[in-house]
């Protein structure tokens, strides 16, 4: 489990996450490729804050040394196995369109090869509306006395 004492406080972080817990239920969220550190931690932290339910699609092997190297327990999360990063975005892709995930989350991934799985056509998850990601970065500077 992750130690929130041993995390800074962002406030921005922690007022978007209350907001989210006290609106609607942990989205089932495909994790794509989370193969190191940040993404395994970043994945047990949002689930341990009841934003996500998640599912880690990529090399089972790999998303496990990940784990063990943060010291974290991921045996109760889904885990579908895909042998690439681009085959793990194939597979979050694929669950989004048949409606077996809510939301599909980063990891480490590059971003045009994810997106590239999220806008082909052949995934059918392209509507008359743009589609975007997004990332949240709070900077936060000690008052100058």
């Amino acid at each position: 489990m992750i130690d929130p004492k041993n995390e800074p406080s962002i406030p921005f972080y922690e007022r978007l996450c209350s907001t989210s817990k006290d609106h609607r239920p942990p989205l089932k969220t495909a994790v794509v490729h989370p193969v190191d550190v940040n993404a395994v931690e970043g994945a047990v932290a949002a689930a341990q804050e009841g934003l996500i339910e998640p599912v880690l699609i990529g090399p089972q092997e790999h998303i496990g040394k990940a784990a063990d190297e943060a010291g974290l327990d991921i045996s109760s999360f889904e885990l579908i196995p895909a042998e690439h990063s681009h085959m793990a975005a194939q597979k979050a892709a694929q669950l989004a369109r048949e409606g077996e995930v809510d939301a599909i989350m980063k990891g480490h991934i590059h971003t045009d090869e994810l997106m590239h799985a999220m806008l082909a056509r052949k995934n059918n998850l392209r509507t008359g509306r743009r589609m975007s990601h997004v990332f949240v970065i709070d900077v936060h500077h000690p008052k100058r006395h």
